[in-house]
């Protein structure tokens, strides 16, 4: 992957949801490969780049996974046996991109509740750097 191929935010800022998502498929959320796949093609739906990623199955249940993008991260827990998962998306800059990342995951899991909470991040410090000079 070449540098010049991906897109920097020039600003210290970022978009951050937090969800967490009740009544989910229980097979669906307790499956490696499933929720894998998931973030692969979330990622690339929403136009970003992924630098890897590392995914754990638990035993009996459960799965952990947290992919790196160049842009910033994804990552999520689940509790199969409630149905529950909690995930966490952070995107530099583009909320956009944030949304789309997070609409796919709701599309696919069709949780029947979900609890949403959005942080903007750094958005007010090229105004205080500015002030500042």
């Amino acid at each position: 992957m070449k540098r010049e191929f991906l897109v920097q935010n020039p600003r210290p800022d970022g978009y951050h949801i937090m969800l967490e998502l009740f009544g989910c498929d229980p097979e669906k959320i307790n499956s490696r490969k499933y929720l894998h796949n998931l973030v692969k093609s979330a990622v690339k739906a929403a136009g970003l780049t992924n630098l890897g990623s590392r995914f754990h199955q638990f035993q009996p249940h459960g799965v952990t996974g947290f992919t790196l993008l160049a842009q910033s991260h994804i990552s999520f827990h689940t509790w199969p046996e409630f149905g529950y998962l909690v995930l966490d998306i952070f995107t530099c800059g583009d909320q956009e991109q944030a949304d789309m990342l997070a609409n796919h995951f709701l599309r696919r899991l069709k949780p029947q509740y979900v609890d949403q909470q959005v942080v903007r991040k750094g958005f007010q410090y090229p105004k205080q750097a500015q002030a500042a000079s």
